[in-house]
C-alpha cells in the first residue's frame, strides 16, 4: 500500500473531494475504472518503476470511492442528500488519493545500463578564467565572457530547431496542485509563501513541464486547431539544492523546453523519432560533441512517462524526450472536441534539453584540446 506521507502529494490536485482551505485550481477525471480494468499492464507499470503497491487494495478503496462518487453526482438537486454523500467522499478520499498516485502505463522501456558518468573539468578551468562565480550561500552560478555568447547562441539554435513550435513565455511559478497532476516529487523544487496562513503552497519552477503545461489547464481544443498543437520556451528552470554546484547540477539551470500536443497515440511516435534526429543531429553534427541515444529502462522513467529518451555525451544527460500520452492532460483536464461533437483527451510529448550542461561538455572538450566548432569561435571573437 502506498505509505500515506505520499497521500498528501495528491490533496491539492483532488482539493474538491479532500476538503480543507486549499485554492481549487484543477479539475482532474476522476473515472479512473479503466485504469484498473488493465491490470497487467498497470503491474508492469508498478514493477518496472519498483514501485511496492497492493494494486487489488488500491483497487477496492477506489471502487468504494468511485460508487459513492456516482451516487453525488445523481443527487445534485437534493442538497441533504448530496451533503451527506460529499461527507462521505471525503471520509473515503483514500480510495481516490492511491489511485492518483499510480503511474502512467509503460509504452516501451529500454534495457541499456546506465552509462559510466565521466566527470566535468569545466567549473575548475572556468574559475580560474575568471569566467564563473559561484554563489555558495545561494547555489547558483552566474557567468560572464565567452561562455554567456556561447549560452545564447545555443538557446537561439534550439528554438530555431523546431519551427513549428510557438514561443510562450510561461509563469515561473505553479501552485501545488499541477506538480501533483504531474506526479513528481515536490520536495525537487522551491517552494515559497508570503509568509501568511492562507497562502496556497506554490512552487518556483521556471522553464519546465508544470510551466510549458499550465496555461492549458482545463483547455479544449477542436479540429479547427492547426495539430499537432506545440510550443517551446527557453530560460532558467529551478530546482532544490543539491551537494554538487556547476553548470551540469545548480539549482538554476538554462533550458530549451518543447511541448506537443495531438488527437491521437499514432502521432506521438513520429514526433519522437523527430525530436531525437533533430536534437541528436544537433548536438552531434552541429556542436561536434559526441551523443549518443538511449531508451531509459523502466526504473528511469518519472511517473508520468510511458516512455523516454536521453542523448548523453559521456554518461552526461544532454536532453530528455519523453513520451507522455493523455496522462497529464487527463489530470489538468486538456480535451479536444471532434467534429462530430466527442471529447477526448489530448496525447503529449515532452523534450527538456539542458543548455548548461551541453555548455559544460563544450568546456570540457576545450579542456582536452578540441576546438569548438568554427561558427562558435567566429561569434566569440565578434563578441570581443
Amino acid at each position: 500500500m502506498i505509505p500515506y506521507r505520499q497521500l498528501a502529494r495528491m490533496s491539492h490536485l483532488a482539493a474538491r473531494f479532500v476538503g480543507g482551505s486549499d485554492v481549487h485550481v484543477v479539475d482532474p477525471l476522476v473515472d479512473m475504472r479503466n485504469v484498473f480494468e488493465q491490470e497487467d499492464q498497470l503491474k508492469i507499470a508498478l514493477e518496472s518503476r519498483n514501485l511496492n503497491v497492493d494494486v487489488e487494495k488500491t483497487k477496492k478503496d477506489y471502487n468504494e470511492w468511485f460508487d459513492v462518487y456516482q451516487k453525488w453526482k445523481a443527487a445534485a438537486g437534493d442538497k441533504e442528500s448530496a451533503s451527506a454523500l460529499k461527507k462521505e467522499l471525503r471520509a473515503k478520499k483514500d480510495g481516490l488519493l492511491n489511485a492518483l498516485e499510480l503511474p502512467n502505463f509503460i509504452h516501451s522501456a529500454g534495457k541499456k545500463q546506465t552509462p559510466l558518468l565521466k566527470p566535468s573539468k569545466h567549473a575548475q578551468y572556468l574559475a580560474q578564467q575568471g569566467l564563473m562565480r559561484i554563489d555558495k550561500q545561494t547555489h547558483v552560478i552566474h557567468l560572464v565572457g565567452y561562455p554567456v555568447v556561447v549560452q545564447k547562441m545555443i538557446r537561439e539554435q534550439l528554438v530555431d530547431l523546431f519551427p513549428g513550435c510557438q514561443p510562450i513565455s510561461p509563469s515561473y511559478i505553479a501552485r501545488a496542485a499541477i506538480l501533483e497532476a504531474l506526479n513528481v516529487d515536490k520536495s525537487t523544487f522551491i517552494p515559497f509563501t508570503d509568509g501568511s496562513a492562507s497562502f496556497p503552497l506554490t512552487y518556483l519552477v521556471g522553464n519546465s513541464l508544470a510551466a510549458i503545461t499550465a496555461p492549458f489547464m482545463k483547455s479544449s481544443f477542436s479540429e479547427k486547431n492547426e495539430w499537432p498543437i506545440s510550443v517551446q520556451c527557453t530560460g532558467a528552470s529551478y530546482m532544490e539544492k543539491k551537494n554538487q554546484v556547476d553548470l551540469c547540477n545548480a539549482r538554476q539551470r538554462m533550458k530549451h523546453c518543447a511541448l506537443w500536443m495531438t488527437k491521437s497515440s499514432e502521432d506521438l511516435e513520429a514526433i519522437v523519432n523527430d525530436a531525437n534526429v533533430r536534437v541528436g543531429a544537433y548536438l552531434d553534427e552541429g556542436l561536434e560533441l559526441e551523443v549518443k541515444v538511449r531508451e531509459l529502462r523502466g526504473s528511469e522513467l518519472k511517473n508520468y512517462e510511458s516512455q523516454a529518451f536521453v542523448i548523453e555525451n559521456r554518461g552526461l544527460t544532454l536532453s530528455r524526450i519523453s513520451r507522455i500520452g493523455d496522462y497529464v492532460s487527463k489530470r489538468l483536464n486538456i480535451q479536444y472536441t471532434a467534429s462530430e461533437g466527442s471529447e477526448s483527451f489530448v496525447q503529449m510529448v515532452y523534450v527538456e534539453t539542458d543548455i548548461d550542461r551541453i555548455l559544460a561538455r563544450l568546456v570540457d572538450d576545450l579542456i582536452e584540446g578540441k576546438e569548438p566548432p568554427k561558427y562558435i569561435r567566429d561569434a566569440i571573437k565578434k563578441s570581443f
